[in-house]
């Protein structure tokens, strides 16, 4: 069985949280946050350091939708991104939906102890891992 590395995304207008996982082990961790350019324009120099340190087979983008499952704007955002992100590394994207994600990451980083105001940066990589988390569990039911 060949290892295959995956990279999630949780993609924002500031920063995009960035989680890792392989197949072997299928557990997702936050590993970086890349912070956007002052002009809101993706920071792709953040991203090129991250994967081509990793033989990626797959990248994870999770798409927000609001509390009726329906579109918004941070949804287009999120497929424009993943657009770009296969073109630019010629790697297979797949879309998860990411509902409550952000605020499933700042209740898990509440009961581990941290601050109630967790750093944006941490609450990003926990929201990347969740969503990369959430495609692996699926994934393998599959």
């Amino acid at each position: 069985m060949s290892i295959e590395t995956y990279l999630g995304f949780d993609v924002g207008t500031k920063r995009t949280g960035v989680a890792i996982a392989n197949n072997l082990i299928a557990q997702a961790s936050g590993i970086e946050v890349v912070q956007h350019h002052q002009d809101g324009s993706t920071n792709w120099e953040g991203f090129d350091q991250i994967i081509n340190a990793h033989d990626v087979s797959l990248f994870v983008v999770g798409l927000p939708f609001d509390q009726d499952g329906k579109e918004q704007e941070m949804t287009f955002i999120a497929k424009s991104f993943a657009r770009k992100l296969e073109k630019r590394y010629q790697v297979k994207v797949e879309l998860i939906d990411e509902y409550l994600s952000s605020n499933e990451a700042k209740n898990q980083l509440k009961y581990n102890h941290y601050h109630p105001n967790a750093e944006r940066s941490d609450v990003d990589k926990r929201s990347a891992q969740l969503i990369l988390q959430t495609w692996l569990n699926e994934k393998r039911l599959d």
